[in-house]
């Protein structure tokens, strides 16, 4: 097909890579790429994916785009609607979704089936990670950015560290190097956890662990974080296959063993999942079967008093202090008990006295109240903040805004600039930090003030926190590589910098108050003052891994999984 660029300029785009931008036109996906992309290169190995014989689960080049010189500049293909295996890495989105270890193993058995198809075709993806194979409503699963891939004698030439296999050599890239990646992928999206995650003490990177073959099974000198679905529900046979990959130069599909486990599976009552049926009971809940990892010893501060605020069985998950995930898998307000049907199109989330509602989706936000509904549109898959009756995001014009929304009627408020891609929190009226992310830096924007990183790593969790006692912000971010970068900034100054901490909860769950970031562990909190350079722990039973912080005056409210306490 021919497009000018005129046309182009008309479009909004859907997102930004480090090739190309993604367009939706007439019903389709268009990829536009940018010009630091060796063109001639793109179009012979287009050209060869339109010859294959692909599975209908690969997204794939449809046509190649040509502008009115008759140049090549990109390729349609199909719309489809899906989200990341990454996702299936989050407690908090397959609890929500009610995804279960059935599902997820019927999906790696799809995946691995096509991997073999596409080997037999010569085809090697390369590139083989959880950003770039996407699952439906119904767990059907779809590859993507097939025109990176190794084929036809063009190579990939580029891969998330974490998923690299240390026996590759160059852009060499092999089913061997697929077979590596996907054993991760198996074990990173059945258990939340890298295969070589945790903590050791001394601690290693991921990278490192990775080159020194040191994985997570059967390590007694690797710490598990206690939130996460241990290993022992797979089948021995499974656990043997995978922890040979990670430990040895031997290379295979993990085929036999995950067909069998996947046709095995059996439901427990107790724990509501699923578990290798071969067991004569099931090995989550008979404590003998587990595999025992010694946990760190902690030496504690000092225990701290719990009040709980707020506990109901009709609860399946906290979602913030407002609302909650019933059984039936309802959103409900706690306050006003307004109900409205779960969604995973559409995320809910109300005013603290549910008299608005909000609907968030991927390019918009539906606002309701006293019967009247508002849309606001937004950049494609950019961050939404809502607070109360104040509503934050980013607008087609790439800018961050701050609505309000009450009876009398709406109130917007520029902000600031924003990138197309970035990420954002706003403490109130003068308080705000915003990173936009570019291919080769990310451009820190705190109240008005600017500070330049040089950085060319993707991020794939953050968390945002300002401390309103030294009027810091504190900003962390996991990279590709699994590093953790700790910045605190004040206005275009840093404050601190460091690579070395890791965090076991989802970013977004820290607290920062008075110069110390507060993370959460099952049954205590860690409060580390970066001023001080000095950790401390607090002893609280009720607290669960990972579980949302929130300062409160001299307390903490604490969001576990079904209760939310008020501790200090």
């Amino acid at each position: 097909m021919k497009i000018a660029k005129s046309v182009l300029d008309k479009q909004t785009p859907l997102a930004e890579g480090g090739e190309g931008i993604i367009y939706e036109y007439n019903g389709q996906i268009l990829k536009i790429y940018k010009p630091s992309v060796n063109l001639k290169e793109k179009y012979f190995k287009i050209e060869h994916l339109m010859k294959k014989n692909l599975p209908k689960e690969v997204i794939a080049p449809i046509d190649v785009i040509k502008d009115n010189k008759d140049s090549f500049i990109g390729f349609v293909m199909n719309k489809i609607e899906g989200e990341e295996f990454k996702r299936l890495s989050n407690k908090k989105y397959i609890t929500s979704n009610g995804i279960t270890i059935q599902n997820i193993s019927d999906m790696l058995t799809k995946t691995k089936n096509i991997l073999d198809t596409l080997h037999s075709q010569n085809i090697f993806i390369g590139d083989l990670n959880d950003n770039n194979i996407l699952f439906d409503q119904n767990f059907n699963v779809y590859f993507i950015d097939s025109d990176s891939w190794s084929i036809d004698g063009i190579q990939c030439d580029v891969i998330m560290d974490t998923f690299r296999d240390h026996l590759l050599v160059g852009n060499n890239f092999s089913q061997n190097t697929d077979y590596y990646a996907f054993a991760i992928l198996a074990f990173k999206t059945l258990t939340r956890l890298h295969p070589f995650g945790g903590t050791m003490n001394p601690d290693m990177s991921i990278l490192e662990r990775m080159k020194n073959k040191i994985s997570v099974i059967d390590n007694q000198k690797v710490t598990v974080p206690k939130n996460i679905d241990r290993w022992d529900f797979m089948s021995p046979k499974l656990i043997e296959d995978l922890k040979n990959i990670y430990e040895t130069n031997n290379r295979f599909l993990i085929s036999t063993s995950l067909d069998d486990f996947n046709s095995s599976l059996k439901f427990c009552d107790k724990h509501k999942n699923y578990y290798y049926s071969k067991y004569n009971e099931c090995p989550i809940c008979n404590k003998t079967a587990k595999i025992i990892v010694s946990p760190i010893k902690v030496d504690t501060a000092g225990k701290i008093p719990a009040i709980l605020l707020f506990s109901n069985n009709d609860v399946k998950l906290i979602l913030n202090t407002n609302s909650y995930l019933s059984n039936d898998k309802n959103v409900v307000q706690r306050f006003n008990k307004k109900r409205i049907k779960f969604s995973n199109k559409k995320r809910v989330s109300f005013s603290n006295d549910g008299n608005i509602v909000y609907f968030t989706s991927a390019s918009n936000v539906t606002v309701e109240i006293n019967n009247n509904q508002y849309v606001f549109d937004k950049l494609n898959k950019s961050p939404v903040l809502i607070k109360d009756n104040k509503l934050y995001l980013i607008n087609l014009n790439h800018s961050l805004v701050e609505w309000t929304i009450n009876n009398s009627g709406n109130f917007s408020r520029n902000i600031c600039q924003a990138a197309f891609n970035s990420v954002f929190d706003v403490y109130d009226d003068k308080h705000y930090f915003i990173c936009n992310i570019y291919d080769d830096k990310k451009i820190i924007n705190v109240d008005g003030y600017n500070y330049v990183i040089s950085d060319t790593n993707k991020i794939n969790d953050y968390g945002i926190h300002y401390d309103p006692i030294s009027e810091n912000w504190l900003f962390i971010y996991e990279n590709q590589k699994g590093e953790f970068l700790t910045y605190i900034f004040n206005k275009n100054l840093i404050k601190y910098e460091e690579d070395k901490i890791k965090y076991s909860s989802e970013l977004g769950n820290l607290c920062f108050y008075n110069n110390t970031i507060f993370g959460a562990h099952d049954g205590y909190i860690t409060g580390y003052n970066y001023k001080k350079n000095l950790y401390k722990n607090f002893e609280c039973s009720v607290i669960e891994e990972g579980a949302k912080l929130i300062k409160k005056d001299k307390k903490f409210i604490v969001i576990n999984e079904k209760e939310i306490y008020e501790i200090g």
